[in-house]
């Protein structure tokens, strides 16, 4: 990816950096296409929530690689001791902000999912009372075809 740099040659405190802006960059723009998605919801716009929800896709997959990353170099204690006590704080406190906004999303994210889960349910519910109505309509309207029932007897 052109975001990655040979480790060998960069320092921890440089890659911890790197990795925490390119974290941020991404997690701001997976903010603003979460917000996108809640007004495609509300304006019920199934193109614009498919386009938006393939563009999320590869973002939220690029933060998972980040956030791996960035954590196996916060938890090592070699790093930490080499990017020092201020920079592995600084580094920490970002990431908790980071943090807060994926919450935002999560919870907008939710609202929105319930939303599409009531329209689907609703949806469902009307399309069930359709068939129910046009299967009476059928019956109750008559057919052009002769009947022919199958008379039996007792015995079958």
């Amino acid at each position: 990816m052109a975001d990655s740099v040979d480790d060998n040659r960069v320092s921890p405190a440089a890659r911890v950096r790197t990795l925490a802006l390119q974290m941020r960059d991404r997690c701001l723009r997976l903010d603003e296409l979460s917000e996108a998605i809640s007004v495609g919801v509300v304006e019920n716009d199934p193109d614009e929530l498919v386009a938006l929800l393939t563009r999320r896709e590869p973002l939220v997959a690029d933060l998972t690689r980040l956030g791996d990353e960035l954590a196996a170099i916060l938890d090592d204690p070699e790093s930490a001791r080499v990017l020092g006590r201020n920079e592995h704080a600084q580094i920490r406190d970002r990431l908790a902000q980071l943090e807060q906004v994926m919450a935002r999303i999560r919870e907008r994210d939710k609202k929105a999912r319930a939303e599409l889960q009531r329209r689907r349910d609703e949806l469902a519910g009307r399309l069930a009372s359709v068939n129910t109505a046009s299967g009476a309509a059928k019956a109750y309207s008559g057919s052009h075809r002769a009947i022919n029932p199958t008379i039996q007897d007792a015995r079958g």
